[in-house]
């Protein structure tokens, strides 16, 4: 539901929006009952905005899904250690939102309400990063707003070093899905930490889409492809490692089946998967249909320069006996 164009927010959100007023930099945080995580997260973007962009005003938006543990008590009271930086408090000032979100429980629902803020308080670059990222590091804060505040990108996606057994969705879809259709070497489609501009924030806004599988766990694929589609500046930054709470690449793909049977959903061919990756793969999908003419064309110019025609070709002779005894 909206007002006047306007996504409602809380009271107390209204207020320290107020006392706010206008911000240069946001960086949103969604959560979920991530206490024992996102303190980390806190201290590695404050001390990250202090010593990259200490002059410009920002602010961080806590965006929670109605955590029962202590995850928002823990972004409002996490201090932030500058004396290695050697900054006054003065100069590094961090104002904090922390919020619930509204709709459809899911990631996207969070971002929706960071993207609201950021509107509202007409802010030039945002960053979102994971609840539960263990190897954040300040260092993250400069390469995701940098290149949209002093090199003119639009959107920055994360590109990370990953064991091999992680990220299963990303290596065996997202990424070849990406790269083939809209032929952008975006490495990490849905790696959940990226950097844009206010403008692209609040373009995302105006898609009439916070009512589908974009709200639940599909909105980094969307907020991806949305950009490319769109024209914008894209560039990719290595943040290192991506650590999080650990999962079981199998297990997520396999136990969780059941569940998934029961939503109705399918994967690709067929297979089963978990309902939050079976969410991921149907955006994806939709972002097919909805975006076919910024990919058919390339499918077409490509088919007109390679247009079959005869040609000879030299005999290849096979030793078959050679790879019998091989094959023994």
């Amino acid at each position: 539901m909206m007002n006047n164009g306007l996504i409602p927010l809380t009271a107390e959100t209204e207020d320290l929006l107020d006392a706010v007023h206008h911000a240069d930099i946001l960086v949103g945080i969604p959560s979920f009952n991530n206490a024992k995580t996102i303190g980390h997260v806190v201290r590695a973007v404050g001390a990250g905005l202090a010593k990259y962009f200490h002059g410009y005003r920002a602010v961080l938006v806590n965006s929670d899904g109605g955590s029962t543990d202590e995850t928002p008590a823990m972004v409002a009271h996490t201090m932030v250690d500058l004396e290695p930086l050697f900054i006054s408090d003065r100069q590094s000032t961090l104002h904090r939102i922390v919020t619930p979100y509204h709709g459809i429980p899911g990631k996207g629902s969070a971002f929706r309400t960071i993207f609201e803020i950021a509107r509202r308080l007409k802010v030039k670059a945002c960053a979102v990063v994971d609840s539960d990222v263990r190897s954040i590091t300040p260092e993250w804060m400069e390469l995701l707003l940098r290149p949209i505040i002093k090199e003119g990108y639009d959107y920055v996606a994360p590109y990370y070093r990953r064991h091999k057994y992680d990220g299963t969705i990303t290596n065996s879809i997202a990424y070849p899905l990406t790269r083939a259709l809209y032929g952008q070497e975006v490495r990490q489609p849905i790696g959940g930490d990226f950097g844009f501009t206010g403008e692209l924030a609040q373009h995302y806004l105006e898609k009439h889409v916070w009512e589908s599988d974009v709200a639940r766990f599909g909105i980094d694929i969307w907020m991806t492809t949305e950009a490319i589609t769109n024209g914008a500046k894209v560039c990719q930054s290595f943040l290192g490692a991506k650590i999080h709470d650990p999962k079981d690449p199998a297990a997520d793909l396999s136990s969780r089946s059941r569940s998934h049977v029961a939503t109705g959903r399918r994967s690709l061919f067929g297979f089963q998967m978990p309902p939050r990756n079976a969410v991921v793969v149907a955006t994806g999908h939709a972002l097919m249909e909805a975006h076919a003419s910024a990919w058919l064309h390339r499918i077409a110019e490509g088919a007109a320069l390679r247009l079959p025609h005869e040609v000879g070709v030299e005999p290849v002779n096979v030793n078959v006996e050679r790879r019998r005894f091989i094959s023994a």
